[in-house]
């Protein structure tokens, strides 16, 4: 399914040849240097894997299409537009400074909450707490977005996670017993909308509350200042209560600090929305390239720029839901059913942003993320066995175990609603495969890379050229 790795010095010569899997190779002498990876620095003597730079298809191929065998993963730029999550990886590092600073700013206006505690009265008291509960529920809420940023959980559970349902491959014998979707199992998902939702709604009743508590305090200031007479809510509202500017000093500190707090959190979830939840749109029925179409319109690229990452198609974001919401989401208590599918009901959103930080870590964590992404096998952990797409007019295929997975998009599928029947490894059928592909995007060069996995075929920094020409190592001194 994928391309896997051979670790590459500074400098290697090799002039025993080598042969590729499709044969438009043939035997070829090869000097090879080493090519920086996309994160990583040159370093002398160091093993690393280079990144494959996607070119092109020439518009000469026949057919318009690449002659690399799919099981290889894509090639050309063409091919990943079909089905891939692309990382814009210089904006993404940029973005993640960022919103650092902003997570700093909000976490000390929510320490400076406590250290402007002064009661005097129970006046005083009853505000500070209230104003104390306020910005604890807003840091709180703000921590639920910035954990998505921060991938310590996700690499805590990377490490205590096993793969799904390798046991099964190995006793069927299969050519493949690896299945690597430890990254679907750890990366955190929502079951249903409420979480935006809730985001949103406490957003605006945050707001809200910071408006009316400014207009309050711009009546009270004017009445101070006898600019205007004292409305009739005014004593209602116990505001005859204040007789000068300096009683009300401390409230309105509070609210300065309170505000700060929203207005930068407000722009956090704003930003945080734009940069992550996005996917391409069709250009004439075909996937969004960004190389040949340009920007895309809407979502305010215009003015911003492409966003730090993106799904190529919805169907690759509907896959994406699919696979971890059979391999992360709770099934205790599910009823297990041989004969029939049962129905379950995709996550409504995958926080998909935690694997592309993740994979900024190095190069080894961006094969593992390609990998999961690429060759993650379908499973369903209740009946514990492995599921396949459905062929038409296939023998007994009704009648097997299987899921039917619904709240997918019409875009996707029709019907909202994809349906997957058990894979009888012993008779060699093979399990359903995300089949995404990972792909980091050069905004400074408007190039392609996909970072090798190991254990790869080929060695070296592989250069590839449009479809239909010969692929070749190069010397990048030469």
């Amino acid at each position: 399914r994928s391309l896997g790795s051979v670790t590459v010095h500074e400098t290697v010569s090799n002039t025993s040849g080598v042969k590729d899997r499709s044969g438009i190779l043939g035997n070829l002498p090869r000097k090879v240097t080493l090519i920086d990876g996309i994160m990583a620095g040159k370093k002398s003597g160091q093993e690393v894997m280079a990144p494959i730079l996607l070119k092109r298809r020439s518009s000469k191929s026949v057919g318009g299409q690449s002659t690399w065998s799919p099981g290889l993963g894509a090639m050309t730029v063409e091919d990943t537009c079909r089905k891939a999550m692309v990382v814009n990886f210089r904006r993404l590092i940029k973005f993640k400074e960022k919103m650092d600073i902003v997570h700093e700013v909000i976490k000390a206006t929510t320490i400076a909450l406590l250290t402007l505690m002064a009661v005097k009265n129970a006046r005083h008291l009853v505000f500070d707490l209230l104003v104390l509960s306020l910005g604890l529920g807003l840091y709180s809420l703000h921590e639920m977005s910035y954990d998505a940023i921060d991938t310590s959980d996700f690499t805590q559970m990377m490490g205590l996670l096993g793969n799904d349902g390798e046991e099964n491959l190995r006793q069927a014998q299969c050519h493949d017993s690896d299945n690597q979707n430890r990254c679907l199992q750890a990366v955190t998902f929502s079951s249903r909308g409420w979480r935006e939702v809730f985001s949103t709604l406490a957003c605006s009743f945050f707001v809200l509350i910071d408006a009316v508590s400014w207009a309050l305090v711009g009546v009270l200031w004017s009445v101070l200042g006898g600019n205007i007479v004292a409305p009739d809510w005014y004593s209602t509202l116990g505001l005859d209560a204040f007789t000068n500017d300096e009683e009300i000093e401390h409230y309105v500190t509070l609210l300065l600090v309170s505000t700060v707090m929203v207005l930068f959190h407000c722009c956090y979830e704003l930003l945080y929305t734009r940069e992550f939840q996005y996917y391409m749109p069709l250009k004439d029925g075909e996937p969004w390239d960004v190389s040949e179409h340009g920007t895309p319109p809407g979502h305010l690229n215009w003015l911003f720029g492409l966003p730090c990452m993106w799904f190529s198609t919805p169907e690759a974001y509907d896959s994406l839901r699919v696979w971890v919401t059979l391999a992360g989401k709770d099934l205790v208590g599910g009823t297990r059913d041989e004969r029939h599918s049962r129905p379950i009901r995709a996550v409504h959103r995958v926080f998909a942003e935690e694997l592309a930080f993740y994979s900024l870590q190095d190069q080894s964590c961006a094969a593992d993320v390609r990998k999961s992404l690429l060759t993650a096998k379908l499973y369903d952990k209740l009946n514990k066995t492995f599921l396949k797409n459905p062929i038409p007019g296939e023998f007994n295929a009704q009648h097997r175990p299987g899921v039917a997975v619904t709240g997918l998009s019409t875009k996707t599928c029709r019907s909202g609603e994809m349906r997957f029947h058990e894979a009888l490894l012993d008779r060699g059928e093979q399990p359903a495969e995300l089949g995404v592909e990972l792909v980091f995007y050069d905004s400074r060069s408007g190039e392609f890379h996909v970072p090798q996995i190991p254990k790869e075929t080929y060695a070296g920094s592989m250069i590839l050229r449009h479809a239909g020409s010969r692929l070749a190592f190069y010397d990048e001194n030469e």
